[in-house]
């Protein structure tokens, strides 16, 4: 028998934007992506762990958190939160007791 995981309300303290990778005809034959916002959602955001990592002769720094919503269909790994300034991009997205309740999103942070 599976355990329902229930959260209390009062976690979901943090609005976040939810954007969606959309493509779009650049007129040569291709496409260019961008990110067009969807929804508005109240979240609980949960830090995870921090790494410094070197790219083309910089260090970025990739801060992992899991970010738990209120079910939604339309989340997958093309989709990232914003809250001011900040963007998490959205790893792997579960649902963890299969009842279409709640979402667990496992993002990344790059400073």
């Amino acid at each position: 028998m599976t355990k329902i995981k229930t959260y209390d309300a009062g976690r979901f303290n943090r609005q976040l934007t939810i954007e969606n990778e959309v493509e779009l005809a650049d007129g040569c034959g291709g496409y260019v992506s961008r990110y067009e916002a969807q929804d508005t959602v109240w979240a609980h955001l949960c830090p995870l762990r921090s790494s410094s990592v070197a790219r083309a002769d910089n260090s970025v720094t990739e801060l992992t958190h899991r970010i738990l919503i209120r079910f939604r269909p339309n989340i997958s790994g093309t989709t990232r939160f914003i809250t001011g300034s900040r963007k998490f991009e959205v790893q792997t997205v579960r649902d963890p007791d299969e009842t279409r309740r709640y979402l667990e999103c496992d993002c990344i942070e790059r400073k």
